[in-house]
């Protein structure tokens, strides 16, 4: 599994977190959102070990995943935008006055499934199922092409 933990957070206070692992995770996350300067909108990695731990910060709102350093960053960093498109889609403003681990107990199966798609499925990479669907588009034409031509036997 290449995405092992995340969290969503409103600044340092933690919100719903899912772990797959037994790991120190956790602690390291909480580390590194005492860390983030400031308020402004990011996306950064920080590597602890072989772990890549991968943050998006918007709003005020911190999205945070730990993959394995096979992960590279666009598979994590998608995963982060759909969770926090499913965060505030789901609580909205509510955010904004929630105590810590408000709602890890509704959240976090939903982190927990996306974690295992964005790990497992390889739809979950846009990139490498438009070139799938690209190149079964191009031998499909190119079937439809060679077809005739080879059934085709002239006067």
């Amino acid at each position: 599994m290449a995405i092992l933990f995340s969290l969503v957070a409103r600044g340092s206070v933690v919100l719903a977190e899912c772990s797959a692992t037994a790991t120190n995770a956790s602690a390291i996350a909480r580390q590194i959102l005492d860390k983030i300067p400031g308020n402004n909108d990011s996306h950064v990695s920080y590597s602890q070990d072989r772990y890549i731990f991968h943050v998006k910060r918007t709003d005020g709102l911190t999205v945070l995943c730990m993959a394995d350093d096979t992960a590279g960053r666009r598979i994590p960093f998608a995963f982060l935008e759909d969770i926090h498109q499913r965060f505030v889609k789901t609580y909205g403003r509510a955010v904004l006055s929630a105590q810590a681990y408000g709602m890890n107990d509704e959240f976090s199966r939903v982190l927990s499934q996306q974690m295992e798609y964005y790990s497992d499925d390889p739809n979950a990479d846009r990139i490498n199922r438009i070139k799938g669907e690209m190149s079964q588009v191009g031998f499909t034409a190119l079937s439809l092409l060679v077809k005739p031509v080879l059934t085709f036997h002239g006067c």
